[in-house]
């Protein structure tokens, strides 16, 4: 029987990267693929190896919800070491038919925004403050980039396109759209009596996160939601529940679930960064 205090975001973000296959279906290294009218390049092990010599990368995969409007900074102050020279952030991951724009900060050496395999491409190098360029993704797949003047010093960047974890709950999906570590998987605590939720969890990419994001319980279940510092609070959308703002760790809230349904929480601070959860209340008991 799994122990829910042992579920930890290093999991999710495992089990994240295996159920979307590499990130967007990478093929054999240097193929490309046909798919939606044009090519693509798509490789195996692609965007951790692209990743790695990104400056300002620091693990995660920004993910953005189907509403979103993502931007990305060009000449970002994350390229520790090499200056402006990097794409904040490095890496996001959208919902086919979302426009991503990049702004110019201004800041660093002239850059443009050029796609590895053609796809995008915003013209000559430049460095004025509040310039932008826009494409629209409507195709699945991994979109590597670059700055082509400091692309070999590491300004480069990807955009993943796939579509939105999704589990037999919709509501549950559509809450957790941009919650980077959820990935589809509502755990199963139905025969625990009182499991645990870490709150900014120390372990994964954010310490902005509940872990695990999703989980359901049997009526009468008592939830804990333990602090690993820093100032986090438990708001609900479905209930009258909030608690203050906490800094110090240990168990600073829980709750006995005693009607079924779909409880969404957040945490006010951090609502905005992700910082996401929800239960789902079901009558009676499971199985492990």
């Amino acid at each position: 029987m799994h122990d829910p205090s042992d579920w930890s975001r290093r999991e999710f973000v495992i089990t994240a990267l295996l159920g979307t296959g590499a990130m967007a279906g990478c093929t054999a290294r240097g193929q490309t693929t046909e798919d939606g009218g044009h090519e693509h390049e798509q490789n195996c092990g692609c965007l951790d190896d692209w990743l790695a010599d990104a400056n300002g990368y620091e693990g995660a995969v920004e993910r953005y919800a189907p509403d979103a409007d993502p931007t990305v900074t060009v000449g970002d102050g994350r390229g520790v070491g090499n200056g402006h020279d990097a794409f904040g952030p490095a890496a996001v991951r959208v919902v086919p038919g979302t426009t991503v724009t990049w702004e110019w900060s201004g800041h660093g050496d002239p850059a443009n925004v050029v796609a590895v395999d053609g796809t995008f491409d915003s013209g000559s190098p430049v460095g004025s403050h509040g310039t932008t360029f826009s494409h629209r993704f409507e195709t699945q797949g991994t979109y590597r980039y670059v700055s082509e003047p400091t692309r070999d010093a590491g300004m480069r960047g990807a955009v993943v396109v796939a579509d939105p974890p999704s589990s037999d709950y919709p509501a549950v999906d559509e809450w957790l759209a941009g919650v980077n570590i959820y990935d589809g998987t509502v755990v199963d605590w139905r025969d625990f009596q009182s499991p645990i939720v870490t709150v900014g969890s120390a372990e994964g990419e954010s310490e902005f996160t509940f872990s695990p994001p999703a989980a359901r319980v049997s009526t009468g279940t008592t939830v804990r939601w333990v602090w690993t510092g820093g100032p986090h609070q438990i708001r609900f959308e479905d209930a009258d529940i909030e608690t203050e703002v906490y800094t110090e760790p240990g168990v600073q809230f829980e709750h006995t679930f005693e009607e079924p349904g779909t409880y969404r929480y957040d945490c006010g601070p951090h609502r905005s960064i992700g910082a996401k959860g929800a239960i789902v209340v079901e009558s009676g008991a499971g199985s492990a």
